[in-house]
């Protein structure tokens, strides 16, 4: 059993996080300036731009999980959103190390690639996305989630805590009983269960357009991208629990993707869209190096499961959304 102070964690994500850690045996405590509301677990209220309350926070702990942040752009400055996901994420490696903390698993986002908030259209090397993939981060959320990846292993490198950062991509809340208690918490306490489902994923699935900010990118600009939130949850417990790793990065995601179009026409879409305003353009290849077929996903977590035993268990496809889907 492990000690564990989660920053963020009465964040959207953080519920889901503490549940699981709580369900495998381990004392969660999440560090946080409100509440969370998940039973069992404990709670210090502070502020990760505290140094000195960060570093009480972490007393007594055998690692972290730092899930505090800004969750993307158009929610602050740009100034302000690198300081509290950057300098936060040092403050947290920095009250580690001089706690004797073993292990932190930092929360990035598959926005560090690039293919998130870009307002210049990237072509993809190759498909499905991996980690050996170019990141071209264009907006300060992404680049603050790669910033905090190298900070990461900067003090794995220097101080010899060991690190894991997981490239979380576009979480979804599709259960409802846990969906109620995301709703309650961070970015989605402006919405209902019902609200959040009709104004993010039926809009996601239908593909309308462009999205406004704050909030998630199109699909298209993610390369249609899905986590269940209860697998990345359990994704943050493996990397928890496991006692080998030094420093790694991995994406985290679902089999499939967040669209009812066949993966093999979506693939089409993109590399036409490539093409379109300019003259004699022809719409690029771009090498497959699995099938891709059905709704198989364009990004990759065969690294997550080689090594930390990551295997989706959820799909949008078979949950209380589709079923608030098909009777709505």
């Amino acid at each position: 059993m492990l000690r564990v102070l989660v920053t963020g964690g009465s964040g959207t994500i953080g519920g889901y996080v503490l549940r699981e850690l709580l369900q495998a045996g381990h004392t969660a405590t999440s560090f946080s300036r409100s509440a969370p509301r998940v039973d069992g677990a404990g709670f210090v209220q502070g502020d990760i731009m505290q140094p000195d309350q960060t570093a009480d926070a972490c007393r007594g702990h055998d690692a972290v999980i730092h899930l505090g942040a800004i969750p993307g752009p158009g929610r602050a400055t740009p100034a302000q959103l690198l300081n509290v996901n950057v300098i936060g994420t040092v403050n947290v490696l920095e009250a580690a190390v001089h706690a004797g903390i073993g292990k932190v698993v930092f929360a990035s986002s598959g926005a560090a690639t690039g293919f998130s908030f870009q307002k210049r259209e990237i072509v993809p090397q190759y498909l499905p996305i991996d980690e050996e993939h170019p990141c071209e981060p264009q907006d300060e959320y992404g680049l603050s989630k790669l910033l905090g990846e190298l900070t990461c292993k900067r003090y794995t490198d220097a101080f010899g805590i060991r690190t894991i950062c997981l490239r979380i991509n576009n979480n979804w809340y599709l259960e409802r009983a846990s969906a109620e208690v995301a709703v309650g918490s961070g970015w989605a306490q402006q919405f209902t269960v019902e609200e959040l489902w009709r104004q993010r994923y039926l809009k996601t699935i239908e593909d309308e357009g462009d999205w406004p900010s704050p909030g998630p990118p199109a699909p298209h600009k993610i390369l249609w991208a899905f986590t269940d939130a209860r697998d990345a949850a359990q994704a943050f417990r493996l990397a928890l629990e496991n006692d080998t790793i030094r420093h790694e990065v991995f994406l985290i995601n679902g089999d499939d993707t967040c669209s009812k179009e066949p993966t093999p026409l979506l693939i089409d879409r993109l590399r036409s869209s490539f093409g379109e305003g300019e003259a004699g353009a022809t719409a690029p290849d771009i090498p497959r190096k699995e099938p891709l077929e059905r709704h198989a996903s364009l990004w990759s977590h065969a690294k997550a499961t080689r090594l930390l035993g990551y295997r989706p268990q959820y799909t949008w496809r078979q949950s209380d959304f589709q079923s608030w889907m098909e009777k709505r």
